[in-house]
């Protein structure tokens, strides 16, 4: 009974040994990936092509620029020091893909009349978009709008919302 026993142990930790053991992957045709073609890329389902990786890639970095936006003091229009480094990523990004373009949308908190409102947003969107030429991006692919207050992010009558209202967002599309 003891020989039955050890021969069925000893077969089942042969079976378990031969499940475990790594398998060599088959020859890839794909050419390997460069480093800065792979960051940062986003997670892809199996089957895309290559075009269409490069799509996701775009869509994610648009995505990222999208939630920067460059914050305005009240009743002013004039991009401050601190928001130069957005509007240098902005810049890099237009730069560095010729086929985008994008869309400056000024915003101001609620004080105001709308039509006061709607000029201050414009002035601060200009502002953005002379910023950005200045770095270098082509006029012809920014388009600078104004919403005034009608875009809050924020509704209440305080001053952390009116200085999260007042502010330039960016929207990356193809030109």
């Amino acid at each position: 009974m003891n020989k039955s026993l050890l021969s069925t142990l000893a077969c089942s930790l042969v079976l378990a040994a031969c499940s475990t053991t790594a398998q060599k992957p088959a020859a890839s045709t794909e050419q390997p990936v460069s480093a800065a073609q792979a960051a940062p890329a986003p997670v892809a389902a199996p089957g895309l092509s290559a075009a269409e990786l490069e799509a996701q890639k775009l869509k994610a970095q648009r995505e990222e620029l999208a939630k920067k936006s460059v914050y305005f003091a009240f009743d002013k229009f004039a991009v401050e020091a601190k928001y130069h480094d957005v509007v240098k990523q902005q810049s890099d990004f237009l730069k560095g893909h010729a086929n985008d373009a994008v869309t400056v949308e000024g915003n101001a908190d609620e004080r105001g009349s709308r039509e006061y409102n709607l000029a201050l947003g414009q002035k601060r969107a200009e502002s953005v978009r002379k910023a950005l030429v200045l770095q270098g991006v082509p006029d012809a692919r920014i388009e600078a709008v104004s919403f005034g207050s009608e875009k809050p992010r924020e509704s209440c009558a305080e001053e952390r919302c009116w200085a999260e209202n007042r502010r330039v967002d960016f929207q990356h599309k193809d030109k």
